[in-house]
């Protein structure tokens, strides 16, 4: 089994009045979430999203193991999207609140993700920094029909349109990927206040930059101000 080191941090940003994101860090599992919500709803939406999934997640925990591990994070945000949609239900200041949602879970040599919305989960391996969810956007779409290209994305106009949410509505349809890990490699999960203000070339040379977590975690937060920080930025660095 490998060894691991992990760092997470997050930050208001230059224009947000409050940090919606909430963030997530124990010994093989890691998570980021971004909320939205007028009346503080997106930290409501955020914070409650990541307490009903370890909730849930907590009653698979016992003999857990690379077999049962996506079984148990698809029923643990799927619950934690019911929870939060029926808080959303019966207080009008919550109401239409919601949640992006990204997971990553270690165990052994495989990395685990589970993923709503457009927070992001990167892997930096060998110098190279390579995307391994799928923003669920208007715009993400339409990279995935081929009708805009990666670069594209980051300036069409559409790119914060998201087209699936943790919490807005009763069901849900989470991703879920698996990624054999080696000695040696970084996993990033970030809230899109990070990959929406640095571009992936900017990301991977501040990683290759800086060997410390802990430093480049804080570094990628302070280029994402620098370059404007107009929305909250959330880091989570883990290395195997």
């Amino acid at each position: 089994m490998f060894v691991m080191e992990y760092y997470g941090a997050s930050d208001r940003g230059t224009i947000r009045e409050n940090n919606e994101d909430y963030l997530h860090t124990e010994e093989g599992f890691f998570i980021v979430a971004d909320g939205m919500g007028g009346h503080r709803a997106g930290e409501v939406a955020s914070t409650l999203s990541v307490e009903f999934f370890l909730k849930a997640f907590d009653s698979s925990r016992k003999g857990l193991n690379n077999k049962t591990a996506r079984k148990a994070l698809l029923d643990s945000i799927i619950s934690a999207n019911y929870q939060v949609y029926k808080r959303s239900l019966n207080n009008p200041d919550y109401y239409g609140m919601g949640t992006t949602f990204t997971a990553c879970l270690i165990i052994g040599n495989k990395a685990h993700f589970v993923h709503v919305g457009d927070s992001r989960a990167y892997i930096y391996r060998n110098s190279s920094l390579e995307l391994l969810t799928s923003d669920h956007t208007f715009v993400g779409e339409m990279f995935r029909r081929g009708e805009i290209t990666y670069e594209e994305t980051f300036d069409h106009p559409q790119r914060n349109y998201l087209t699936n949410v943790l919490g807005v509505a009763e069901d849900i349809k989470p991703d879920y990927i698996s990624f054999d890990t080696e000695k040696g490699d970084m996993f990033l999960l970030c809230s899109d206040g990070l990959n929406s203000m640095l571009r992936d070339n900017e990301i991977a040379e501040v990683l290759k930059r800086y060997p410390d977590i802990s430093e480049s975690a804080k570094k990628l937060i302070r280029s994402a101000i620098t370059k404007g920080g107009n929305d909250n930025i959330t880091v989570i660095i883990v290395k195997i």
